[in-house]
């Protein structure tokens, strides 16, 4: 299982899972990161072999990765994140006995300022050159395997979905925060690293809105590059007093149970996991209909309110509309999203994960 780096968003949570999932299936596991930094370097993965290639960015990653590839010889490969799936295409080119699979997170037809810097340059041309020695493309999404069909020119019987995971039952004990002093008034809560796509200057504009009539605060939870600027907007929007980025936390649904509303403002998202969470919490969950997992996750707005990408109007009435309801709104719908989240049972995905693996090897 290749990821770019232990980092903790997301996709890098997937990949943990599936390496987990594919070891306790009996499976003899790798998790190689091109670098080891990020949150999870420490993250406990028992029966998994962590491997390190020690690249300087993982744009560079493909020779270590090619050599890898040489000098194990693993009977299949699943890739992640966009700068792994180049790097093991890439592979699949060089050492093409061994089999991969790439795995996308991301809408491919994003808004202009939200696409990835390498097709703004190149366009698709290159991924769709790669991914077709790829021996499946993934989507985590229904919405985003048809998108890469269609995107990357690739044979309907290679490209599927196998949707993120929801959390263990467990996993949801009611436990505290590492922040009480945050839930003093009602909170709005993000969560997601501090970078474009996930749009959290329109929830700080958004927000602004708000709290001119209402006492409240925002807490955004994650780290990122955008820190700097999110701070700065937040005091010139004069609202930084209410706004707080306490940074990588241990456990986000401890902050979801105690959050009068989960916010997510994406740009585009793939089946986003802090979602799926919100949804296991029974937090009121308002949300941009960004491509392609809010409206799939929410079902077609049944479980949270969607808003248009980008207008901060419209989400400052959705979360308005979302606090004037009573306070027993969300957990009205529980039952309901219980039952609609049992697809996404982690024995089911570790299944269709195992399932997929096996058929590329039989077929390689």
């Amino acid at each position: 299982v290749f990821i770019p780096s232990f980092a903790g968003g997301g996709a890098e949570r997937v990949a943990f899972f599936v390496a987990r999932a594919l070891s306790e299936a009996g499976l003899r596991v790798d998790l190689v990161a091109a670098c080891g930094h990020g949150e999870l370097a420490d993250e406990p993965l028992a029966g998994v072999t962590k491997v390190n290639l020690h690249v300087v960015t993982e744009f560079l990653a493909a020779p270590a990765w090619v050599r890898y590839l040489k000098r194990t010889r693993p009977r299949c490969v699943i890739s992640m994140v966009r700068t792994a799936n180049l790097s093991s295409a890439i592979g699949a080119h060089f050492v093409p006995e061994v089999p991969v699979i790439v795995s996308l997170h991301l809408a491919i037809h994003a808004r202009p300022e939200a696409q990835w810097w390498f097709r703004r340059r190149f366009g698709l041309a290159p991924e769709r050159f790669l991914y077709k020695r790829a021996a499946h493309v993934l989507g985590v999404s229904r919405g985003l395997a048809e998108e890469a069909a269609t995107a990357f020119d690739i044979p309907s019987h290679k490209v599927g979905a196998i949707l993120n995971p929801r959390e263990p039952r467990d996993a949801f004990a009611d436990i505290g925060t590492e922040h009480e002093a945050f839930f003093d008034k009602p909170v709005i809560l993000g969560v997601g690293r501090l970078s474009p796509q996930k749009n959290f200057p329109m929830m700080l504009r958004a927000f602004a809105r708000i709290a001119e009539r209402r006492d409240l605060h925002l807490v955004i939870l994650g780290e990122g590059p955008d820190r700097p600027a999110l701070e700065a907007q937040a005091r010139a929007l004069g609202i930084a007093d209410r706004v707080f980025l306490p940074g990588f936390v241990e456990s986000p649904p401890a902050y979801m149970r105690r959050a009068r509303i989960f916010a997510l403002s994406s740009i585009n998202e793939g089946f986003p996991m802090v979602l799926i969470e919100a949804l296991q919490t029974g937090t009121a969950i308002v949300s941009t209909d960004s491509h392609f997992g809010p409206r799939e996750l929410l079902r077609d707005g049944d479980f949270g309110r969607l808003t248009p990408v980008g207008d901060d109007v419209r989400f400052a009435e959705a979360l308005e509309a979302e606090l004037d309801e009573p306070d027993i709104g969300p957990n009205c719908r529980r039952a309901k999203r219980e039952a609609w989240l049992t697809r996404l049972d982690p024995d089911v995905i570790a299944g269709e994960y195992l399932e997929l693996v096996r058929r590329v090897i039989a077929e390689s």
